[in-house]
């Protein structure tokens, strides 16, 4: 027999359109649990009744204010025919009567009464027979070729919500994190919408538990109504997952109207390509600061070598310190292994699958550190051609590794301090705040508590950065980790040379008696220097070029050449090593710096700052 059709032409009702079984009755109210949901105040909670008898469509009218069939109020029963329309206040729906062979396919159908709903799952399967039209598909496309030249996730994610605002008719959208340690909304659309209150973190909790899009008007049953959807009529909630991890989830409002299923179809599109763009983006930005982190470090360590008592200590902190989600503070001495450390704790993390950014405080002229912390964009200074995500951004979901953390200017570490109490920061040149999602770990040779006393570190940051505090030991405290440590490198050494050495018996007992002041840093110089400038296949104690130690050191103080620091000082000591390094180098403040782990300008305006006596040559002047 041919089909019966509603569609919905003017005002507020859900569904859209209808396709009428003879053997199921279709109300009409302003009640949820009608067929046809209608929002408008001169709809009655039960307003009208559609059934099939006697071969023919009528309707009854049931509604205080009446209801008309092409312009007429009908008495209170009337026969339908096609092309009718049928009016209830503001809202008009077309009566049609279709030939099966022509029409398309089967659409969704709306709520039905209670007992004869649909659940979610046959709601969603049914929406693959909506069509997608052309300015969704336009819409989509023009979303996925924006989507391929964004580097950050959050302004990817605040692309797709301007596109579902603008293509769904929504009021609201946003996106909500699933990170139970931070359940507040990240971006909302518009941006001047009060956000704490109106993201459900009812249907938060379902997409999270889920797994699955959770559509208001076709789960009314299972959805209790909170103070957050109170101001809409409808909402949808799709989740993002990336990787087989959660990672959010997207909120669409709408005020007034219901979501045709058109909308639902373009949203669940979206929102699947997004969840795709961000997996990529979130492995992208793993690769590239593993590969950055590997390139500064070709020939080193990547793991935590030897089985000492005191190697086996810093483990065991690890293991405790890594699972947690707190602040991360390293001491130890330059070269002593703090950044394998940060290494260790970021895989044994939860956010291994992030990426570890490692950024060296006393490498960056105070002057850029704000700019290469917090990003900035284009235009917003002198040379800024572009867009530049900071440190913070692109650790983002992972490990954010401050070495030397005190060289930061002042001005930074108050900045700093902020971001860390979970406060958005705004770029240089931005109109909007970014927050990211961040795990700190610092490290530093220095004596904080000292430059704290002296106020040259700030001592709320200094708290709140010395949450969990690992010390690493100096070579010297664990000599029995040096064969270890030894083959480790020639092993390294053996894959880029080319060519496998061994150490003698008496080279062995040379190194570990050593006191290696630049700790396992100067071992591998060592080594490196040997197996570059032997020719043999075993290294002898003579192939090993070790500088004295101890009773050898010469520091300069004041003019006077002592055979050891004149005190425990930090500045007496600064000094003593500075000097130190400049004489094992011959001067050479390229090679120094090196040694001493800072960077050539930053060594260069220590020594400017400390009136070191002896003549100073530059790295041109060593012939380097």
């Amino acid at each position: 027999m041919p089909r019966a059709r509603l569609a919905v032409i003017a005002g507020d009702a859900k569904p859209d359109v209808l396709d009428l079984m003879p053997e199921q009755p279709v109300t009409l109210g302003r009640s949820r649990d009608n067929t046809i949901v209608l929002r408008d105040e001169h709809a009655s909670r039960l307003h009208a009744r559609i059934y099939f008898e006697n071969d023919q469509w009528l309707l009854r009218d049931f509604g205080l204010n009446g209801t008309k069939v092409n312009g007429e109020r009908i008495p209170q029963v009337t026969d339908l025919e096609n092309g009718n329309e049928i009016s209830v206040g503001e809202i008009r729906i077309r009566f049609s009567i279709e030939d099966l062979a022509t029409s398309p396919p089967k659409t969704w159908r709306g709520p039905m009464p209670q007992g004869e709903r649909r659940s979610l799952s046959e709601s969603v399967m049914a929406l693959s027979t909506t069509k997608l039209q052309s300015d969704e598909l336009t819409s989509l496309c023009q979303f996925m070729a924006a989507a391929v030249e964004v580097d950050d996730p959050r302004d990817l994610i605040r692309e797709a919500l301007r596109t579902l605002f603008v293509q769904t008719g929504a009021c609201l959208v946003g996106y909500l994190s699933l990170d139970p340690t931070d359940p507040v909304p990240k971006i909302v659309v518009p941006e001047s919408a009060t956000v704490d209150a109106q993201l459900s973190r009812q249907l938060t909790r379902r997409v999270q538990r889920d797994g699955k899009m959770v559509w208001l008007g076709a789960d009314l049953a299972d959805t209790h109504h909170s103070e957050s959807l109170t101001p809409f009529n409808d909402a949808l909630c799709l989740p993002l997952r990336a990787g087989g991890i959660s990672l959010g989830a997207l909120h669409i409002y709408r005020s007034n109207h219901f979501f045709p299923e058109r909308a639902v179809r373009f949203s669940e599109a979206l929102s699947g390509y997004l969840s795709h763009c961000l997996h990529v983006l979130r492995v992208r930005r793993n690769l590239e600061a593993e590969n950055s982190r590997l390139r500064a470090h070709a020939s080193g360590a990547d793991e935590l070598v030897g089985d000492s008592p005191a190697m086996m200590k810093v483990r065991q902190l690890i293991g405790r310190a890594a699972p947690q989600p707190f602040t991360v503070m390293i001491n130890g001495e330059s070269g002593s292994g703090k950044e394998l450390v940060a290494l260790a704790l970021h895989r044994q993390s939860q956010r291994a699958e992030g990426p570890l950014v490692v950024v060296n405080c006393a490498a960056i002229a105070p002057a850029l550190m704000e700019a290469e912390l917090f990003g900035y964009r284009k235009g917003s200074f002198s040379g800024a051609d572009r867009d530049h995500p900071g440190l913070f951004q692109q650790a983002d979901e992972g490990t954010l590794f401050l070495d030397e953390v005190g060289e930061l200017s002042l001005d930074c570490q108050a900045k700093l301090l902020r971001v860390i109490e979970g406060k958005a920061f705004r770029p240089i040149g931005a109109t909007h705040e970014v927050k990211s999602d961040v795990r700190i770990v610092a490290a530093t040779h220095r004596d904080l508590e000292a430059d704290v006393k002296s106020g040259k570190f700030r001592q709320d940051l200094f708290y709140r950065l010395r949450v969990i505090q690992i010390p690493v030991p100096p070579l010297r405290d664990h000599p029995e980790d040096i064969p270890y440590l030894v083959q480790y490198f020639l092993d390294k050494l053996a894959v880029e040379m080319r060519r496998s050495v061994k150490v003698t018996d008496a080279a062995m007992c040379k190194l570990e008696n050593h006191s290696w002041p630049g700790n396992v840093r100067q071992l591998l110089a060592v080594l490196q220097s040997a197996v570059v400038m032997s020719e043999s296949d075993t290294l002898d104690a003579d192939s090993l070029v070790l500088t004295p130690t101890e009773s050898g050191l010469i520091v300069v103080n004041n003019g006077l050449a002592l055979d050891r620091p004149p005190s425990l000082k930090w500045d007496d000591l600064e000094n003593w090593a500075i000097e130190q390094a400049l004489k094992e180098t011959g001067h050479n403040v390229s090679q120094a710096a090196k040694l001493l782990g800072m960077s050539r300008d930053t060594l260069h305006n220590r020594i400017r700052k400390k009136h070191a006596e002896k003549p100073v040559h530059s790295a041109s002047d060593s012939g380097e």
